[in-house]
């Protein structure tokens, strides 16, 4: 992989941490979301106000916005139906586990050649993020996820996993047929479809939040976290806004794995907030991330 993209995707994970920081500490996760898609889709307009509506893209491309707002509209609604029905030590190291099962898709509807230092780089972050998950008891953990995978009612989990992997393959799909068209302009083609499928997204998210919370409860948590909404608008909007210019130039296995390092910042993020020891466990799985990223890096048969 081209150092370029590297330094976008790791500036990406930046913006991503710091929005799910942002999200974390709200005073309501969920009416935070939909007042930030709100402030995303005035970003939104605001950009193609001043830029104009992308008609010249064609049909194609708006089909393909479409299908990719639905996806990310009912992953959004999908996880948060995961966690309202399962322990979140059980849905949260299934529903990043995405870059395990994006290879082989990728290898089949995708036509991707997947080399062995990046299957090997995949399967490194993700044991960084089982063992920041898990922490001192790795072992019993993923025995407990096992268990709870054979008896528990896990579908809403691998919904989630499902739509995870299906919106990156249509993404990645989407951003391939911008390069092709507008090859002069990849930030451009980046945003300009970012914004069109967050706006389609997050109106499918905020009919569920309108429908599922009173009026004054929607109202009262915008008004206590409007400022922090806006910046993490803003912040998801450069996060994923730049995982779609580099989906232009590389494999999407590789780009869905180093993203996973947000993962990593939050936690090192959530030791200093807290005071805590990183410990070996944490401090090994920075190590396992940064050789990721290095296998990464070196892959001979990345673009």
């Amino acid at each position: 992989m081209a150092t370029n993209s590297i330094f976008l995707i790791l500036i990406s994970s930046l913006f991503h941490s710091f929005w799910n920081i942002l999200t974390q500490t709200s005073n309501n996760s969920q009416c935070f979301s939909a007042l930030k898609g709100i402030w995303i889709i005035v970003l939104a307009a605001t950009y193609f106000l001043f830029n104009g509506f992308p008609i010249n893209i064609g049909y194609e491309l708006f089909v393909w916005a479409l299908i990719s707002g639905i996806l990310h509209g009912f992953y959004i609604l999908s996880l948060s139906r995961a966690y309202s029905t399962e322990d979140i030590s059980y849905v949260y190291p299934i529903a990043r586990s995405a870059p395990v099962f994006v290879p082989l898709f990728a290898w089949l509807f995708l036509g991707e050649k997947i080399s062995l230092l990046i299957i090997l780089a995949v399967l490194v972050i993700i044991s960084a993020i089982y063992i920041l998950h898990f922490d001192k008891k790795l072992i019993q953990g993923l025995k407990s996820m096992y268990i709870a995978i054979g008896h528990n009612d896990m579908r809403w989990t691998f919904i989630t996993l499902a739509l995870v992997v299906i919106y990156s393959l249509v993404d990645k799909k989407a951003m391939d047929k911008y390069m092709f068209n507008f090859p002069d302009q990849p930030f451009i083609n980046g945003v300009t479809f970012f914004f069109l499928e967050a706006i389609i997204g997050f109106v499918i998210c905020n009919i569920y939040i309108f429908n599922k919370f009173p009026l004054e409860e929607i109202i009262k948590n915008w008004s206590l976290d409007w400022r922090k909404c806006f910046l993490a608008g803003v912040a998801t909007t450069f996060s994923y806004g730049l995982i779609c210019v580099v989906l232009q130039f590389e494999k999407l296995t590789a780009v869905v794995s180093l993203r996973q390092i947000s993962v990593l910042m939050v936690v090192y993020w959530g030791c200093w907030k807290l005071k805590e020891p990183y410990g070996r466990q944490r401090i090994l799985a920075g190590l396992l991330a940064i050789l990721g990223v290095i296998l990464i890096s070196i892959d001979e048969n990345g673009v």
